[in-house]
């Protein structure tokens, strides 16, 4: 050591100098300096280096990964695709469960234009299509900007406040509502902001919806089977209080939760609990209230969150509970603070949707007939699907491989009936489904082919599918 010290005073060369105090520090044993490993380098064919661990050839290699490891090499989105979307005439694949979409009363618009060139309002007459032979023609009025920026800069009684109070006063029955841009913007940005990082215990059903996970990841998490009291009450019991996170309808199952249950655990075990809507509201409960409202829970319920992008037709999403608490998340959830409100069309609509719907007995009765009769046609064939205690328009059909459900898909693409492919990580890994979404616009005849399709494929195509009928059937 004493002629390697004698080597650094009387040296000249910085590099040299360098390289002693290196190997002075590495037989010390001293911690606070590393020596970083020499960058790999190759020769390109134009004799120009390149780094073989840069983070574009990282990225390039994972890409590759990603492509190559999907089921027709091209990934997901082809893979899930239709083969023949022009062939399709019931399409049961998307979350229009009331058939709004198509309903006239909904966008009947008093968007405000600007001219192009010089931003000077107009007002033009615009066409709507009232009725299938009738048109009628409305005035479109300027647009301000006055809501192009962060929600927390919205002044008191501006319009989203009045469709935020109208949507918790007359719907969800809750003190307030916030609005956000999306089901998965209100469900992260609500766990972001109540967990507590490291330190609270987040109790979430292993089928709920990954924005529920993601807002859930600073805490500590604990899996909880799907829909299992037990498992929740065993680990409530070892772990103590904390945050309870479900799905009222599982939009991966079809599954419904049972939320007096849930109500009860979290009281016993001085918890909160926060329950996704997004499937539910519009559908179920007077006035499509929620099943939160059928099973007169919503007050015991911390939170109920949602997507209105299903049944209500609006790309929105919304946090309900009590008024400081909501504040409280308004002000400290970053998808609030750093996204903009939502803009004044979205909100007109979202008026419209809350007045349809609150009035929609007729077609959440059909909708509920309906679903009862497809799901009862399935469960005789011996499909293994979910038999929730209450109507579900969601019927999952287990494919398990990727390939087992695009099989699926295209039994009913055959007879002009379209199917969702759920898919990781959507579902779990080798589990995945086929998705029929049922709506109120079926007529007969659609329920009559979606049935002989089931029928089909159960007597044509049993051996086919291993994963997709009961076992002793």
């Amino acid at each position: 050591m004493s002629d390697m010290i004698k080597k650094i005073s009387n040296t000249r060369s910085i590099e040299q100098l360098y390289v002693y105090i290196l190997i002075l520090v590495a037989f010390s044993g001293g911690t606070s300096t590393r020596i970083l490993p020499s960058r790999t380098q190759s020769t390109s064919p134009v004799g120009q280096t390149r780094e073989v661990n840069s983070m574009r050839e990282q990225f390039r290699q994972n890409m590759q990964k990603y492509f190559e490891s999907s089921t027709t090499g091209k990934g997901l989105i082809d893979f899930l695709s239709l083969a023949h979307p022009d062939r399709i005439g019931i399409h049961i694949d998307n979350n229009d469960y009331l058939h709004l979409s198509y309903d006239p009363n909904l966008f009947v618009s008093d968007a405000r234009i600007f001219d192009a060139y010089n931003v000077i309002p107009k007002i033009e007459n615009t066409a709507f299509q009232t009725s299938l032979s009738q048109k009628q023609t409305v005035p479109i009025h300027r647009q301000g900007s006055d809501n192009i920026m962060s929600g927390v800069f919205l002044q008191q009684d501006c319009l989203q406040d009045q469709v935020s109070d109208l949507l918790a006063k007359q719907i969800l029955g809750k003190d307030s509502v916030y609005l956000a841009q999306s089901g998965y913007a209100a469900n992260y940005g609500l766990l972001q902001a109540i967990v507590i990082p490291a330190t609270s215990h987040v109790y979430i059903d292993t089928a709920a919806h990954e924005s529920l996970w993601q807002g859930a990841s600073r805490g500590i998490i604990h899996k909880i089977k799907h829909n299992c009291l037990d498992d929740l009450e065993q680990n409530l019991r070892k772990f103590g209080s904390g945050i309870i996170v479900v799905d009222s309808l599982y939009s991966a199952k079809g599954s419904i939760a049972n939320l007096v249950e849930l109500c009860d655990l979290k009281e016993r075990y001085n918890c909160m609990l926060v329950g996704d809507e997004s499937h539910s509201i519009g559908l179920y409960g007077p006035h499509g209230r929620g099943l939160a409202a059928l099973a007169n829970v919503t007050n015991r319920i911390d939170f109920i969150t949602g997507s209105l992008a299903k049944a209500y037709c609006v790309r929105a999403g919304f946090i309900a509970g009590r008024a400081e608490e909501v504040l409280y998340v308004r002000e400290k959830s970053s998808s609030s603070i750093f996204s903009s409100a939502l803009m004044t069309w979205d909100l007109q609509c979202l008026q419209r949707a809350i007045a349809i719907i609150y009035n929609a007995d007729n077609k959440r009765k059909r909708l509920m007939d309906l679903a009862t009769v497809v799901r009862h046609a399935a469960v005789t064939l011996k499909f293994d699907v979910e038999q929730p205690s209450l109507p579900s328009p969601i019927l999952c059909l287990n494919g398990g491989p990727n390939i087992l459900s695009k099989k699926l898909q295209i039994y009913f693409e055959n007879a002009g009936i379209s199917g969702a492919i759920f898919v990781a990580p959507a579902t779990p890994a080798t589990r995945s489904i086929l998705r029929l979404t049922l709506h109120a616009g079926l007529s007969d005849e659609n329920v009559a082919r979606i049935i002989s399709t089931l029928e089909s494929i159960a007597r044509c195509h049993r051996a086919d599918l291993p994963h997709t009928f009961l076992k002793h059937s």
